[in-house]
């Protein structure tokens, strides 16, 4: 009897330690993490969400906290504030990350989420804007982060852009459909959606489709962070495309991620969101994430050649794989 109650007591002492060390181990103090969002919480971000809901980055030791975007937060203070250390990650246009690394400010690309770029020119189907050719004489509606990307398809095409009267831009589908303006440029998964309420008859003309590749959301860090921390990077991106994956076989539930972070949002446009975003996130060509070297040198290329760039750049410098999941890495 008393040799089976020492057992008892061991076998409990034992327990308690275990407990105590599981205990520990959750108690282990989280990495905290900053993301500054290129616009306002909206399925654009589900990915993001699903990571934080589901509990991916706190299983890579990562507390995060996804900060919204908007009119007041334009690429350059994204950077700016990133490169300040108010945050830790951005997400940035590719062709802004060029630009901003042109200026000197030590920025680096990590991922891609959107491998297609969601820019496209919309207009009244009875305006017969059909192709670029199309804009010359014509007023067009650019916002200010796409604006490299306008004057990237015109030069590129031989159009000279004073040739194409630039009208400040509003973000609404008014100044089209009343006639003030005859194209915009928009970002397809967004005020694109607004377009597809209305009645009218439109034309779609994406910049992709004239070789004009430019990486849209692009998840961007600093140079410190990658000689530094180079191992929070690839828990943050493991944690992510994670997120992204869940995201993307999970839509319904995408959207109810969305809403929790803004209860304001049209769930069915948030749906819409989702839907059209999907094959321009996961174009089923490489792994979520993924950059090709390709597209860098030639949105660098382009960039240069037309003096939208300054100076050649070291693209080894601005952008890198390195920290995507290992799986990944293969991938030409």
């Amino acid at each position: 009897m008393r040799a089976g109650r020492l057992l008892t007591a061991w076998l409990l002492i034992f327990t308690t330690l275990l407990s105590a060390c599981s205990a520990g181990e959750k108690r282990a103090p989280l990495d905290p993490v900053t993301v500054q969002l290129k616009w306002v919480h909206q399925a654009q971000f589900a990915g993001f969400y699903a990571a934080e809901a589901h509990g991916f980055y706190e299983e890579q030791g990562i507390d995060v906290s996804l900060n919204p975007g908007g009119i007041d937060y334009p690429p350059e203070r994204i950077l700016q504030e990133l490169v300040e250390g108010d945050t830790q990650f951005a997400i940035v246009g590719g062709d802004q990350l060029l630009l901003a690394r042109s200026s000197g400010q030590p920025v680096v690309g990590v991922a891609v989420v959107f491998q297609k770029n969601p820019y496209v020119y919309v207009s009244l189907k009875d305006t017969g804007i059909k192709r670029p050719e199309d804009l010359v004489g014509k007023r067009v509606m650019v916002p200010d982060d796409a604006e490299v990307l306008h004057q990237a398809l015109l030069r590129k095409l031989g159009i000279a852009p004073a040739s194409v009267t630039r009208v400040s831009y509003e973000r609404d589908t008014a100044p089209l459909l009343n006639g003030d303006v005859d194209a915009q440029l928009v970002y397809r998964t967004g005020l694109g959606l607004a377009f597809e309420q209305t009645e009218d008859e439109l034309n779609w003309m994406w910049i992709e489709d004239y070789g004009i590749q430019f990486y849209a959301d692009t998840i961007v860090t600093t140079e410190a962070l990658t000689e530094n921390v180079s191992d929070l990077i690839a828990r943050f991106l493991a944690a992510t495309m994670h997120g992204w994956r869940y995201a993307i076989e999970h839509p319904d539930e995408a959207v109810s991620l969305t809403l929790g972070h803004d209860a304001t949002l049209d769930p069915a446009r948030q749906a819409r969101m989702t839907e059209t975003q999907t094959p321009l996130v996961h174009t089923g060509e490489v792994p979520l994430g993924w950059m090709r070297p390709g597209v860098w040198h030639a949105m660098h290329d382009l960039l240069l050649d037309h003096g939208i760039l300054a100076r050649p750049l070291d693209l080894d410098q601005a952008y890198t794989t390195e920290f995507l999941p290992r799986a990944q890495r293969e991938v030409d």
